[in-house]
């Protein structure tokens, strides 16, 4: 049997010390050109673009927010400045193979360390409410874990060694410990009384949230490619859809795993210039539609109901996206930032980003739509502010201190990691 490949995507979140407005901004530092092109605009759209109104959110308690994954239009303040500095305790994102980012409530974050201790720190004041070990983890020195999630008052943990824990967010007790003899590197998802996690080898396990215990499971393809970390699933009433390295996409009843339609994102495409099946962008849930973006040149829309595809583009995304009113927001993998009609998958505007600096590859992470802008920053330390409606470059600034991964919006503040392992809150 041929070893499975594993490629580690380093995932950067985003920094920043000054702010954002609706005009350019003349901030202090140096100035560099974000776009490949003078003229930044490769393609101008002729159509109106809306999009939904603003909405302010008290957590962040899962990856990407919601268990849709659908990035909307945040709320946050017209006018962002850094509002203060927290340092996650001995964690240094440069010294971890996967970084797994934290979740939020109003009031504090969970995290874990490089030594397998998790926390949860207070917002205000960065001080510390609890820490508990995970010892298995510990002993066996396994360079990862999983994710996090979010619900009630439990704090549900996957991990590489294959455990999944349930940790008190008040105290921090873990409740109980489930160990599976597969590796995770995807977060888990948490919903009504359930617990759907997946594993590396394209397994998902359906656990009750009281006790652990499993409910249902389901195997797809084995993929001998793949990427380690990805999105969680997502579920809508009764409809959970499940991606796997392979390509495939399943919708299973949520009660027990039975199967409501299938479909395989790769079939028919012979000639892909990539050997990577994976999907790592999130599928995003909204409404009655299910958008998928894959890293092998397809981005599908489908009927939740039945999964009908309803238009399919070539083009491939390792970025969340989104949606918000008639439009969606993405960066492709040759960093281009897109708007493309929801509805018929017509492409709107694009911008094309810089995606080298002196022979160095440069890599964008977004966007976040909050407030009337597109927030995006990249491996550079830059972050830019971009008009939702016309694609026009709104405002730039430029950092000395490296940001890893997506920006987070919580109670109208914008969170940024940086890869020392400080947070910086800009309200």
């Amino acid at each position: 049997m041929k070893k499975k490949i594993i490629i580690i995507i380093w995932f950067f979140f985003f920094n920043s010390c000054a702010y954002f407005d609706e005009t350019e901004e003349i901030l202090p530092g140096k100035r560099e050109n974000v776009f490949k092109f003078e003229d930044d605009i490769i393609l101008k759209s002729n159509q109106r673009i809306k999009i939904d109104k603003s909405i302010s959110v008290d957590s962040w308690s899962q990856q990407y927010q919601n268990e849709r994954n659908h990035l909307f239009h945040f709320k946050s303040k017209s006018k962002l400045s850094l509002k203060k500095k927290i340092k996650l305790n001995d964690i240094a994102f440069d010294k971890i193979d996967h970084v797994t980012i934290p979740v939020f409530d109003l009031n504090n974050v969970y995290y874990a360390d490089n030594d397998f201790n998790v926390y949860s720190t207070r917002l205000d004041n960065g001080k510390i409410n609890w820490i508990v070990r995970l010892e298995n983890e510990k002993t066996e020195n396994l360079p990862f874990i999983g994710g996090f999630s979010l619900h009630k008052n439990e704090l549900f943990i996957t991990s590489g060694l294959g455990n999944i824990y349930s940790i008190n967010a008040e105290n921090g007790k873990i409740l109980w410990k489930k160990k599976l003899l597969v590796q995770f590197s995807r977060p888990p998802l948490v919903f009504k009384n359930k617990i759907i996690v997946v594993s590396d080898d394209n397994q998902t396990f359906s656990l009750n949230t009281k006790d652990g215990n499993l409910m249902w499971s389901h195997v797809g393809n084995l993929e001998e490619v793949s990427i380690i970390g990805g999105s969680k699933p997502v579920v809508t009433e009764n409809i959970v859809i499940i991606s796997y390295s392979s390509g495939e996409i399943y919708a299973l009843d949520h009660n027990d795993g039975t199967l409501i339609w299938f479909d395989n994102v790769t079939s028919g495409n012979f000639f892909n210039k990539s050997s990577l099946n994976d999907i790592q962008s999130p599928i995003s849930i909204v409404g009655d539609k299910v958008f998928v973006p894959s890293f092998s040149d397809k981005f599908i829309a489908y009927e939740i109901s039945n999964g009908d595809k309803i238009w399919n583009l070539k083009l491939s995304s390792i970025n969340p996206f989104v949606v918000s009113g008639s439009s969606i927001y993405l960066i492709d993998t040759l960093g281009r930032l897109l708007c493309i009609d929801k509805m018929n998958g017509k492409l709107l505007w694009a911008v094309q980003l810089k995606v080298s600096n002196d022979g160095e590859e440069v890599s964008w992470y977004g966007p976040l739509l909050s407030s009337n802008k597109l927030i995006l920053n990249n491996s550079d330390g830059q972050v830019i502010s971009i008009s939702p409606f016309t694609g026009k470059l709104l405002s730039k600034i430029n950092f000395f201190e490296e940001l890893v991964s997506n920006p987070i919006n919580i109670g109208e503040q914008i969170i940024l990691i940086s890869k020392k392992g400080t947070l910086f809150i800009l309200g």
